[in-house]
């Protein structure tokens, strides 16, 4: 009986240690996304059980059940525990071979299956799924519109998980690179310099600028 109740009070300080880390993330990825989104919104991080049951697959995900934006967004366990490694480091040896990258010759072709974009991938794509899925929670249903927006904020949203700047311009230029390799419907002719999707056309930066910001709350919509 006495190893039984050892057992027991293990396995909950346990889960209660889970739970406070877990809900500890949640709120720092909250504050994240309440300022990428304009409001205050939540993140939802899928749990060890759920993602042994989990045959999607989805990085992120949020749901229009009346047409309009819930208060927050659900992202995959692997998702949110790269952000957390990546908030928590004291450094990003992963995206600093990024800063070296000159993206005006860089292609699929040639570059895709690189050491750096190998190791760099991931923590840039959790980064971005950030960033998407704020863009859903404003109120953007077009994938295509969100995921641009989303390429747009990356350099701001790595900065402020703890990157450095020349490391969120990295992560911004290396998803523009990776746009031919995604679905179609997350892609548009107008996510570029000047195109309808610029969130700021009056400049020449693009997809980021030279002091990271949010893009605008109120764009054009992908024609």
């Amino acid at each position: 009986m006495r190893a039984a109740a050892v057992v027991i009070v293990v396995l909950g300080l346990g889960w209660v240690w889970t739970h406070h880390r877990q809900t500890s993330l949640q709120h720092r990825l909250a504050a994240v996304a309440t300022q990428l989104a304009g409001r205050p919104v939540g993140v939802r991080c899928q749990g060890f059980w759920a993602e042994m049951l989990d045959i999607g697959s989805r990085s992120g995900e949020v749901q229009f059940p009346v047409g309009r934006p819930p208060d927050h967004m659900f992202l995959v366990r692997s998702v949110c525990g790269r952000l957390r490694h990546f908030m928590d480091a004291g450094s990003h040896r992963n995206l600093d071979c990024l800063t070296t990258i000159d993206w005006t010759t860089w292609s699929i072709d040639a570059d895709y299956d690189g050491e750096c974009e190998r190791h760099a991938q991931d923590d840039a794509e959790a980064v971005n799924t950030l960033a998407h899925e704020s863009m859903h929670l404003r109120g953007i249903t077009s994938e295509a519109e969100a995921q641009c927006l989303a390429i747009q904020a990356d350099a701001w949203t790595v900065v402020r998980l703890g990157g450095t700047a020349a490391e969120g311009d990295a992560v911004a230029n290396y998803l523009l690179a990776l746009q031919p390799l995604m679905p179609p419907e997350y892609q548009s002719s107008g996510c570029r310099a000047g195109g309808d999707l610029d969130a700021t056309p009056l400049t020449r930066e693009f997809p980021s600028e030279t002091s990271p910001a949010i893009p605008p709350l109120t764009l054009p919509s992908v024609s």
